[in-house]
């Protein structure tokens, strides 16, 4: 059965999720979200037990030097990203053991659950990079998310053009929509900015559809001159 479900831009999912208080006083800004049209969300789907199969290893050609891989057959989706930030795979790791593994505690641990519980839910990809926080102005740690929905058939440039319409309608500055080569194949790659509770927060998405299903992996950070970073993390991408 199809009903209607927003894919998690998630440029505000990570705003919090810092290795100081900085955050922890304050109200979380809402959730955004990209409505996608008519898809399958991943709770309406029979759930059969899936094997874990190894990740790609760093002897692979499109691993950069010191990544490391993440993702499973059950997320639906692998991708490398460097050795020293926090990742996990919510398909079968815990997420509040990653979470305070970022340094969050007390409320702010408990809000970053409720916020997140969502990316729980479609088993999604998560990581942070907790030193990113540390030179930070607002605390702000750079952080990824990716999952993979079910759906009908669509194109990058379809997927490119609803982002595009979606993030511009929630008053975010698009700077570029472009096609772009990845493990997998080929990726929308949608660049853009949003301000917040005044901190303003860069975002690239990449958008993958294959096989009935369109894989999301979202970066976020408030500080300039991390695009090559996410670039690197963006080749890396590869739905299963």
């Amino acid at each position: 059965m199809r009903e209607h479900h927003s894919i998690v831009t998630a440029g505000l999912l990570g705003l919090c999720l810092t290795m100081t208080t900085a955050c922890a006083d304050a109200d979380w800004a809402p959730t955004v979200t990209i409505p996608m049209g008519s898809v399958e969300t991943a709770t309406s789907m029979p759930e059969s037990p899936v094997p874990d199969t190894p990740a790609p290893t760093t002897s692979t050609p499109d691993m950069p030097e010191g990544f490391k891989p993440l993702g499973s057959v059950a997320s639906g989706l692998f991708v490398a990203v460097p050795e020293g930030w926090v990742a996990l795979d919510l398909s079968k790791d815990d997420l509040e053991q990653g979470l305070r593994s970022s340094g969050l505690s007390g409320p702010a641990l408990e809000r970053a659950k409720q916020n997140l519980q969502i990316l729980v839910d479609n088993k999604a990809l998560w990581a942070s990079d907790p030193a990113s926080s540390q030179v930070s102005r607002h605390r702000f740690a750079t952080n990824l998310n990716g999952y993979c929905q079910s759906g009908p058939e669509t194109t990058v440039d379809e997927l490119m053009a609803s982002a595009r319409t979606e993030l511009e309608r929630l008053n975010a500055k698009v700077f570029e929509t472009v096609r772009t080569p990845i493990d997998f194949g080929e990726a929308g790659r949608v660049t853009y900015s949003f301000t917040t509770d005044g901190i303003t927060v860069k975002g690239t998405q990449y958008y993958v559809p294959t096989r009935g299903k369109v894989c999301i992996v979202t970066l976020s950070t408030d500080q300039d001159g991390k695009q090559e970073l996410f670039d690197s993390i963006g080749k890396t991408i590869h739905p299963v």
